[in-house]
């Protein structure tokens, strides 16, 4: 018998080995490149969906799109019952606009949060700190055009501005960074409802609406952290 033709046959056996491990990572590598071009469709919603399903299945959820924080509070928000009757709440691609009307927070012609007031507006920070400390606060003054007859200041514009700046300052007082807090005036510029009747006389009810302080949660336009997860996707941290 030759003794040489034993060990061609291991050779050959490795060598079909080494070519089944090359095949078999081939397959892998052409697999992966399927799953990447399933993303060139350059649709922002169907990405963030699809993003948001590899990070829970490869990250623990760790990662996911802004839009996703911004989402989250809103819902947070809406059913929490100390909150669903005393905001109105709207979600847009930016933002979320939580608006207290009538006399939620501030009593007719009064510039200071009462107790109560000032636990609903911290019951709200606490949700907004809670999702994300860095989110930038924009807080909108609303009066009507009568009020402020009623108090020690010459316009509704000074006590649309009083009263927004007394809201910022629970947001900073809480924990918040003030360079990512504004507080703005816009007076009786803005009216949600008809401020007179057809005689010209204040429409009370009205009114309550009109005065009111409108809270603009916007995603922070600072660097954060990405974590690369390969081809150009990343996720912020």
């Amino acid at each position: 018998m030759d003794p040489i033709e034993p060990r061609k046959n291991e050779e050959e056996e490795d060598l079909n080995g080494w070519l089944m491990s090359y095949a078999d990572m081939m397959t892998l590598i052409a697999c992966f490149f399927i799953l990447m071009m399933a993303f060139a469709n350059y649709d922002p919603v169907g990405f963030n969906k699809k993003a948001k399903e590899l990070s829970k299945n490869f990250q623990g959820g760790k990662y996911k799109p802004s839009e996703n924080r911004l989402t989250t509070l809103t819902e947070e928000i809406a059913k929490h019952p100390d909150l669903l009757k005393k905001t109105k709440i709207t979600l847009n691609d930016a933002s979320v606009i939580i608006s207290f009307s009538g006399s939620v927070l501030f009593k007719e012609g009064n510039d200071s949060l009462d107790q109560e007031a000032q636990d609903s507006l911290d019951l709200l920070i606490d949700l907004i700190r809670g999702r994300n400390p860095n989110f930038k606060v924009v807080i909108e003054g609303h009066s009507d055009p009568f009020e402020y007859q009623k108090t020690k200041y010459q316009s509704s514009w000074e006590l649309a501005a009083i009263r927004a700046s007394k809201v910022l300052q629970r947001f900073e007082y809480l924990g918040f960074n003030p360079k990512k807090l504004v507080s703005i005036s816009k007076g009786d510029s803005e009216l949600v409802e008809t401020a007179v009747n057809a005689k010209g006389e204040p429409e009370v009810q009205n009114n309550l609406s009109n005065r009111r302080v409108v809270i603009k949660v916007l995603e922070s336009t600072e660097k954060r952290q990405k974590v690369k997860f390969g081809f150009g996707i990343y996720f912020d941290e």
